[in-house]
């Protein structure tokens, strides 16, 4: 018996450390998108897409200096940030405006080439929303909220369009029922966003976050909590559709506690490739 005991304290003490510290670390993901509307200037176009920051009492400074230094040093095209930026545990006036303030003295240091966009999440609102619209007024981040954005290289084009917060705030679905002839990247934070208007809109790669990737899984292999109504669709790293992808990432941050088990942060660096689309 004092046998089995000590085996199941050692167990007890892996496991807790691993989800301890698997929530600190983070990854860059890598994955290539390919698709016939992507003209040649954009020929390996590079995307660093993040999402969920939840930055708060569980998230140090220093780890989210480290996390733009490399995507700084990934020097990308442009870069994409998912909505959440807060954490759930940040909910007086005053510590609003205390963690939003560092936050952004942090996240102002991104740099990328083209430019730097943003969508809400369902975070994002509350006695918080005023507050963050005013920090990324002050920032060089473009809000896309029920938005789209052309970016032209050349005589060659592809087309951003963000739209508001599914649960929270108030999307606007006829902003992408054009069925563009320029490669177009729809951005919502919640990507049951994608299920619920399958029908009715039009774009060849969706970006979305929102799910963590499950944050605490049974081994990568099932989450029980997904936070989407569509269960386990969302936690997948991408799902193909036809003739479009949806690209989710596992977010960058922790909601509620700073744990994490088979469903690490990331950073997503996606990079664009001319040709026939392909299933990677």
């Amino acid at each position: 018996m004092s046998n089995i005991l000590h085996i199941l304290l050692y167990l007890f003490i892996f496991f807790t450390s691993w989800i301890l510290i698997e929530g600190q670390v983070y990854k860059v993901r890598k994955t290539k998108i390919k698709n016939n509307k992507i003209k040649d200037n954009f020929d390996n176009f590079k995307i660093i897409f993040i999402s969920d920051i939840h930055y708060g009492r569980f998230f140090r400074a220093n780890r989210l200096i480290s996390i733009v230094k490399r995507i700084n040093k990934l020097d990308p095209s442009i870069i994409i940030i998912g909505g959440d930026y807060l954490d759930i545990s940040v909910k007086s006036k005053s510590d609003v405006t205390k963690y939003l303030n560092k936050e952004f003295e942090i996240l102002r240091r991104l740099r990328a080439q083209i430019g730097i966009f943003t969508v809400l999440g369902n975070h994002d609102y509350f006695n918080r929303r005023d507050s963050l619209l005013n920090e990324i007024k002050l920032s060089s981040f473009q809000i896309l909220k029920n938005k789209k954005k052309v970016i032209n290289i050349g005589k060659e084009s592809i087309e951003l369009i963000g739209v508001d917060d599914l649960v929270e705030g108030n999307p606007e679905v006829n902003i992408l029922k054009e069925n563009s002839s320029n490669f177009t990247i729809a951005i919502s934070h919640n990507p049951d966003f994608f299920s619920d208007y399958k029908n009715a809109i039009n774009y060849d790669l969706g970006l979305a976050g929102h799910t963590h990737g499950g944050q605490v899984t049974f081994f990568g292999l099932y989450a029980p909590c997904t936070s989407s109504k569509y269960g386990q669709k969302y936690v997948k790293n991408i799902v193909h559709e036809v003739n479009r992808d949806i690209l989710v990432t596992k977010g960058i941050g922790n909601g509620v506690l700073p744990i994490r088990f088979f469903a690490s942060p990331e950073i997503v660096q996606i990079n664009l490739k001319t040709g026939t689309s392909v299933k990677n």
